[in-house]
């Protein structure tokens, strides 16, 4: 979804159900202390299938999201890049005293320079888990919409099982809900804010 430094990946999640115990034979009643079956004989399988990784990365808040992770990343790269320059100058003005300091100034001032180093190296990696973390969050709240839509659907339908467009080659039309996912997706969340917390 998400171009350069982070990836986001978003797989369907579903509850695994207990396996259902076998049936008895005609004419023979379940052991005694086998779970019993009070609503009769399981129904059986009405699917609908949903495209979630057309959802997590086509929807209005997922494009929203992914428009302000990549604004700020470049903020943060351009930031990144004036502190690396001034490094390289710092290197560079360090370099062309070694032949003129006493050996403890340049020890001192070399200790100076790593030190600087360090903390941008530290700048890097914080931002760098900033932005990551927020993603995350701001991702993982269109899914949990798309998860609760996705549910409403189901019941709507009658289906009591939904599985994951990526599992398959071909899926029918009409099993499919990802354009009602979608519509009600956008509908409900049309945006997400990408909040990251002040350096």
């Amino acid at each position: 979804m998400v171009a350069g430094l982070f990836t986001v990946s978003a797989q369907a999640q579903t509850a695994g159900a207990p396996a259902a115990a076998p049936a008895a034979p005609a004419g023979q009643q379940a052991p005694a202390g086998a779970p019993a079956n009070a609503t009769g004989p399981l129904k059986a399988p009405v699917i609908a299938v949903v495209d979630v990784q057309r959802i997590m990365q086509e929807s209005n808040a997922s494009k929203g999201i992914s428009k302000s992770f990549e604004a700020l990343r470049e903020t943060y790269q351009k930031e990144i890049s004036a502190l690396e320059d001034k490094l390289r100058k710092s290197e560079e003005e360090l370099r062309k005293q070694q032949t003129v300091l006493a050996p403890d100034a340049l020890a001192a001032k070399r200790r100076d320079f790593e030190k600087q180093v360090g903390e941008v190296q530290k700048t890097v990696q914080t931002r760098k888990r900033a932005l990551e973390t927020s993603l995350n969050e701001a991702m993982a709240v269109v899914h949990k919409n798309m998860v609760e839509i996705v549910a409403d659907v189901s019941r709507e339908r009658g289906a009591n099982l939904v599985l994951a467009r990526q599992q398959f080659v071909l899926v029918d039309t009409q099993l499919d809900v990802t354009e009602t996912v979608m519509e009600r997706v956008n509908k409900k969340l049309p945006q997400v804010t990408l909040t990251v917390p002040k350096q």
